[in-house]
């Protein structure tokens, strides 16, 4: 059951006296969320799935110590037992370092349009019809297989804390993504992500994965080296979800992010913007407030190609003498929804701009040697092709993406125009992003394992 706003507020209104009498302060977040998701494989609807949710997550703290459980609604009978038990595990605690109470409430929240779509609930059908609709694309565009999922959340939320914050929110997101196979190795990929179901375009992505399934037949083996590279929309967003996440404070302080020491220092070229933008009209990410109250905001983490800003939630806001950004959660702040400024090259000039070198299609499974340094590698997969002079000549197989975030950033040589919000599981930190597609220099790649 999905439950409304002021029903939430119910639930919550006989627990606030309960917490305030055994704790010196807390914060309460009753998530009720309603889901569907439709899955594909072979052409056809493989499952239609609706399910409910509804979660209490309680924050507690008593002499500057905190502690963090979850229950759902079904079993909230045991709540009572549950903070009792939460007071003496906290009574054992140690002091949270760096401990900062809880925001008092703004006087001001932002107001983002197009996050709420009634349409996925009055309209599942909706849902089903996009599936077909990516089908029908994708199998017309030449594959001989279409797979993927189209997922869509709403999301009924109510906050309180004992600072004074008491904020609700409607929220709905859906993303389709899709896999495009013209045979076992011959592969495509492609997403799309918003608030609003109007704003997802199954053909546009059918047809980008099915087009590079199509051209990645006959793959030949290209050696291992250095190569200019066109990031393709997907592909950027897997890159920009490591800067996301590499501009938490909590991993810069952990010793996580490759952005250690590099605050106000220009990392990468003057026409390089990256944002948390949590105020995205029909942001997958967007919302008003984080998770302790704090008003939300556009958050330049990288301006012109300098690194401007960590994202803070209260504890890392007070060790790195900074100010709220309006990106906690309760263990760590995060990101929203990252944003990368448009180029000016059209997207039909991109291989021209590029000359000679790979396009990358997507890249999975992306894994750090090295977080400070920013060492990764990841399996680059569904659209691999090599370039000469402007022109695609052949699929490649049998490489790795082996390099460096910070010389990724660096050698950023060209940007394009036109956007797209994307997000998919392939995505490391579930981070969405609005990107371009963008050329870098001197991109290095590995020989493959099997």
């Amino acid at each position: 059951m999905l439950f409304e706003i002021d029903e939430i507020s119910e639930i919550l209104a006989p627990l606030t006296d309960k917490l305030r009498e055994k704790f010196d302060g807390y914060a309460l977040k009753v998530e009720s969320v309603l889901a569907r998701q439709v899955r594909f494989a072979v052409n056809k609807i493989s499952v239609t799935k609706t399910w409910d949710e509804t979660t209490l997550n309680f924050l507690v703290e008593k002499s500057k110590r905190t502690f963090i459980f979850s229950l759902k609604y079904s079993s909230q009978e045991k709540i009572p037992q549950a903070l009792d038990a939460a007071l003496k595990i906290i009574e054992k605690m140690p002091p949270r370092e760096n401990y900062a109470p809880l925001p008092e409430p703004a006087k001001e929240y932002p107001s983002i349009s197009k996050i709420f779509d009634k349409t996925l609930i009055e309209h599942p059908e909706k849902i089903v019809g996009l599936a077909e609709q990516i089908i029908e694309t994708g199998v017309s565009e030449g594959a001989k297989r279409i797979a993927g999922t189209v997922r869509a959340d709403i999301i009924h939320e109510v906050l309180l804390t004992s600072a004074g914050v008491e904020k609700s929110m409607k929220k709905s997101r859906i993303y389709a993504d899709v896999r495009a196979f013209c045979d076992k190795d011959a592969t495509g990929h492609a997403s799309m992500a918003a608030a609003n179901l109007s704003s997802i375009n199954g053909e546009l992505i059918a047809s980008l994965a099915a087009s590079d399934a199509k051209r990645s037949m006959n793959a030949k083996r290209l050696e291992p080296g250095v190569y200019k590279t066109l990031f393709t929309i997907d592909a950027a967003a897997s890159l920009l979800n490591l800067i996301g996440d590499a501009a938490s404070a909590f991993n810069v302080d952990a010793g996580f992010s490759f952005f250690i020491n590099k605050k106000g220092k220009k990392i990468a070229p003057e026409n390089v913007s990256i944002i948390d933008n949590a105020c995205l009209p029909d942001g997958y990410g967007s919302r008003q407030y984080d998770e302790e109250g704090v008003p939300t905001r556009d958050n330049y983490i990288i301006r012109n190609g300098v690194l401007e800003k960590f994202l803070h939630n209260r504890f890392t806001a007070k060790k790195f003498r900074d100010e709220l950004t309006g990106n906690a959660g309760w263990i760590f702040p995060h990101a929203w929804e990252i944003e990368m400024s448009p180029g000016d090259i059209l997207s039909d000039e991109l291989l021209d701009v590029l000359g000679t070198g790979l396009v990358i299609s997507n890249i999975t499974y992306i894994r750090f040697q090295n977080h400070v340094i920013g060492d990764f590698s990841g399996i680059i997969r569904d659209g691999v092709f090599f370039v000469k002079n402007g022109e695609v000549k052949y699929a490649v197989k049998g490489l790795r993406l082996s390099d460096n975030m910070p010389r990724i950033l660096a050698n950023i040589t060209g940007i394009g125009r036109e956007r797209r919000q994307v997000f998919h599981w392939w995505l490391e930190h579930g981070i969405p992003v609005v990107t371009p597609a963008f050329i870098v220099e001197k991109v290095r790649y590995t020989s493959a394992t099997k």
